[in-house]
């Protein structure tokens, strides 16, 4: 056997073995000194929006996100992630030999900004099935008596990512008049599609295309039975359609059994209230209890829940952990809606001042 055969042979184990170690090492493993043997290791990949916060590993200062904090021993750590003017954030997180623990923070601030959106008065607004138009109603009087000319039925059409000074297509615009019809008291529903918006007042039923003025409103209420079951059918199959998705036979079976479902944005958890509020993460296979309350909605980002109490409102993860109060105070009828891009929340609230008191709707930033 020659002499260069044998180093041949030598570089190439070398190389095999340094690869080899790397490889293990790379998985989460490291050599303990004090033990004095390999022992497995975890890693917690952390990021925050916004980024740049502080994060403390069981009380003490580690890194800043974004940031890959590795050779962790496998056990439950408390992670906590604080940044100023925001509420801070903290879960118990538990690290396994050689897997990647991902986090994924969102920090709210601690002191939200609260900003009018509406100025003419809101009555009866009702958010589209699909999240993307708020219909309401502009009333023919103001609370002091005066007539209100942009009285009528308006719809607004919400924009991801659109700053606060709104493009001109996305304002609100006003889909029927109060001249037509007094729709002071109606009532509105959207169609499934979220196209049409269904005005009900006293007995009589108006059909508006939610996109265009209705100069001349479509009555339907000869045809209102037809109409109303034709959308509960086409309710009923997107719904069967999304259940049957569900690969868990448990779960499967919760859903299709529960009155008061509602899906995340993404379709990968649901939430169910019977005695309890629930949230079923399909991914996981996993379930968490919420703390109760008078209403639960999901956050777009399907990452997080609105909680609305008596006089306020909070935004929790959505395993029921790290509750933020992001508003408190009076606001009208529980109602609360987010913003499609998840960057704000809105109320319709009034104003103790002369000139602010009929109702309307007020933006709620969460960045």
């Amino acid at each position: 056997m020659s002499r260069r055969f044998i180093i041949t042979i030598i570089t190439v184990l070398v190389i095999g073995v340094s690869a080899g170690v790397a490889i293990f090492f790379a998985k989460g493993y490291t050599f303990s000194p004090q033990e004095k043997k390999i022992l497995g290791t975890g890693i917690i990949n952390i990021s925050s929006e916004p980024d740049a916060a502080s994060v403390f590993i069981d009380g003490h200062l580690t890194t800043a996100t974004n940031a890959t904090i590795s050779s962790l021993k496998p056990k439950n750590y408390t992670v906590r992630v604080v940044k100023e003017g925001f509420i801070p954030w903290e879960k118990t997180v538990t690290v396994k030999v050689g897997l990647v623990t991902a986090l994924k923070v969102t920090l709210f601030p601690s002191i939200p900004t609260i900003y009018p959106l509406t100025f003419s008065g809101v009555q009866n607004p009702t958010l589209s099935p699909d999240g993307s138009k708020l219909a309401y109603i502009v009333p023919v009087k103001t609370s002091g008596g005066e007539v209100n000319k942009k009285s009528g039925v308006w719809v607004w059409t919400l924009i991801r990512n659109q700053p606060i000074a709104f493009a001109r297509s996305a304002e609100p615009h006003q889909i029927s008049s109060s001249q037509f019809i007094d729709f002071t008291s109606a009532t509105l529903r959207f169609s499934p599609n979220s196209k049409q918006v269904l005005a009900t007042v006293a007995a009589q039923n108006w059909l508006l295309n939610a996109d265009n003025f209705n100069a001349d409103p479509r009555d339907i209420t000869a045809i209102l039975e037809p109409t109303l079951s034709s959308w509960a059918e086409d309710e009923e199959n997107k719904e069967a359609a999304r259940i049957a998705t569900i690969k868990n036979e448990s779960f499967r079976k919760i859903a299709s059994d529960s009155a008061t479902l509602s899906w995340a944005p993404d379709e990968t958890k649901f939430m169910v209230k019977s005695e309890n509020v629930k949230v079923y993460d399909l991914e996981e296979n996993t379930e968490y209890q919420i703390p109760a309350a008078k209403l639960h909605l999901w956050l777009p980002d399907s990452r997080h829940i609105i909680m609305v109490e008596e006089d306020s409102i909070s935004v929790l993860d959505f395993d029921g952990t790290n509750k933020a109060v992001i508003f408190a105070g009076t606001f009208l009828d529980n109602f609360v809606f987010p913003w499609p891009d998840s960057s704000r929340l809105v109320i319709i609230s009034t104003l103790p001042t002369p000139t602010a008191q009929e109702p309307n709707l007020y933006g709620i930033n969460l960045r």
